[in-house]
């Protein structure tokens, strides 16, 4: 009855500015993990990215069993290796995004065998793949190379963001009922599958691991996390956070993702 299920943003959250996880984290986090905690690994990185990242931060060496990837689109059991549950985007709607964005001048990427799908490769991709340690398949046509469903697709505009915003409005239309759209930073515009958030992830996890949603914690920074936090229990923004994160959290931590601020959350709700 004392477990808790902490559920994390990685990126600007539990990761410093350096993409690496704080000391005082890391010490906090094998403390939650040794106490017979559960850490899920909440992120809108796909599941190869997530990989990538567990080798390059040191999140790998703490043991964390389960991941909720792709804005809650696929959760993995890594220990088993095993995909628990996975929401995915029909591929007319994946064309018809892809023709939406070209249309547009607009960088849009997908997802293939564990690399980034993309037609151009410019600085939105650089950038991105500096971010995340993936690799890219550049095609001419994503349409002719893509035939399995992805979990999501990635809107990019590093300079501009406005026109991601004006893309978002002019497919709104179009997306009812079919994919859901936020932002998880500035320049990245997050398509998914209908329903499909993290909050909804954090859900499903805890029917599937049969975990009341009272024994839950959630931290988080962006717009895509504000709907696991409003799901959980406990629902934390961190200092660096957007401000309308903030005013949906229960609690706002004084430190920032560089000083340890998920430290200071599972040292408050959950040691």
């Amino acid at each position: 009855m004392n477990k808790k299920a902490l559920f994390l943003d990685m990126d600007a959250t539990t990761l410093n500015d350096e993409k690496q996880i704080p000391e005082v984290n890391m010490e906090a986090l094998r403390k939650c993990i040794q106490a017979g905690h559960e850490v899920v690994v909440t992120t809108g990185r796909t599941l190869s990215s997530v990989e990538g990242l567990k080798a390059s931060s040191g999140l790998g060496s703490l043991g964390c069993r389960y991941v909720i990837a792709c804005n809650g689109g696929a959760i993995m059991d890594c220990m088993e290796n095993k995909l628990m549950f996975e929401e995915t985007i029909p591929l007319e709607y994946v064309y018809h995004l892809v023709d939406a964005a070209r249309e547009e001048g607009l960088y849009i990427q997908t997802y293939l065998e564990g690399k980034v799908l993309s037609e151009r490769e410019d600085e939105n991709l650089n950038v991105y793949l500096s971010r995340t340690n993936m690799k890219a398949l550049v095609v001419p046509d994503i349409k002719a190379r893509l035939r399995e469903r992805p979990c999501k697709m990635l809107a990019i505009d590093i300079k501009k963001e406005e026109k991601l915003h004006a893309f978002a409005e002019k497919m709104a239309v179009w997306s009812e009922g079919k994919v859901d759209m936020y932002f998880s930073s500035r320049e990245y515009l997050e398509i998914v599958p209908k329903g499909v958030n993290k909050g909804a992830g954090m859900i499903k996890f805890c029917e599937l691991m049969g975990i009341p949603l009272s024994c839950t914690i959630a931290a988080g920074d962006e717009n895509n996390d504000i709907s696991m936090i409003r799901a959980a229990e406990v629902g934390c923004a961190v200092a660096n956070g957007l401000d309308q994160v903030k005013a949906e959290a229960d609690y706002v931590t004084s430190r920032d993702n560089n000083q340890g601020a998920v430290a200071e959350i599972i040292e408050r709700f959950v040691l």
